[in-house]
């Protein structure tokens, strides 16, 4: 699976290296195009009413101008398209393991405690993480306690509030803070994902989840 990931994004780079190379191909053939409509224009001016220096000097200028813009975006693109690849490679290393990104969605895999973070609002607070089944149904409430602000951990050990063993499965986490002024408000969650495949395209490198979600390789917030 990787090494497919791998090629796809190795071809998905190239493509766009070339397409650089014909945007820097474009910006010179265009220069090129200019002086020679220049140099003819200048072979069959009227010797009685020669081309005006300073327009021809004004629109050298401005060609100069335009070709030096379009041979930065060339080059910035190749740079990105550099950029992107070399993500692409990292990001296929990810294949098969688990990141930690923004959101309420938690694999279970019938064994293993599934780990967590809860982001403390600015004031700190009492922090409690609420577990939800596929079926939406509150199956654990869990006190992580009073925590400053900032993420805090927090972990689920898949049991439900009897502390019967729960079947392995999707489950959702969802956060609340009881502040010192009494009032309780949500918070986000941060969970542990597993990276099924990555693809680049446009806006980047995408990671496709285990889950059938995606992720931008900007939102990982964590490795595991």
């Amino acid at each position: 699976m990787a090494s497919v990931s791998n090629v796809n994004a190795a071809g998905d780079a190239f493509t766009g290296m070339n397409k650089a190379a014909k945007a820097s191909s474009d910006a010179q053939s265009t220069q090129d195009r200019f002086l020679k409509l220049l140099i003819t224009q200048l072979k069959n001016q009227d010797p009685m009413n020669p081309t005006d220096s300073a327009q021809t000097t004004s629109q050298m200028a401005q060609i100069s101008t335009v070709s030096g813009i379009e041979n930065l975006n060339a080059s910035m693109s190749s740079m990105m398209s550099t950029f992107n690849a070399a993500q692409s490679f990292q990001a296929a290393g990810l294949i098969g393991h688990e990141v930690m990104a923004k959101g309420a969605a938690m694999a279970f895999d019938g064994s293993k405690a599934v780990a967590g973070k809860v982001v403390v609002p600015e004031g700190g607070g009492f922090a409690t993480v609420s577990i939800y089944d596929k079926n939406n149904l509150l199956v654990r409430t869990i006190d992580v306690g009073s925590k400053p602000a900032g993420p805090q951990d927090f972990s689920w050990d898949g049991k439900d509030k009897d502390g019967k063993d729960l079947p392995a499965g999707k489950y959702l986490a969802s956060a609340t803070i009881k502040g010192a002024d009494g009032k309780t408000v949500s918070a986000d969650t941060m969970t542990n994902v597993q990276v099924s495949s990555v693809s680049l395209g446009t806006g980047g490198v995408k990671l496709h989840l285990a889950n059938g979600g995606d992720l931008a390789m900007s939102d990982v917030i964590q490795i595991q």
